[in-house]
């Protein structure tokens, strides 16, 4: 029996929000206090599919 190989494209899209301790580790982007995704959206453009024998 062949197996089938399922290949999806797309295409994702996010708002991160994170929190920092001051001004200055914002600035860097380092040592967050908090990280949480506000929106998150994908967005699938193509599936194939085909045999693998």
């Amino acid at each position: 029996m062949s197996k089938i190989i399922k290949t999806i494209t797309g295409e994702a899209a996010f708002v991160l929000e994170e929190t920092f301790d001051s001004e200055d580790k914002a600035t860097e982007g380092t040592e967050p206090l908090s990280q949480e995704v506000k929106d998150m959206e994908v967005k699938i453009n193509n599936t194939k599919w085909r045999k693998n024998e």
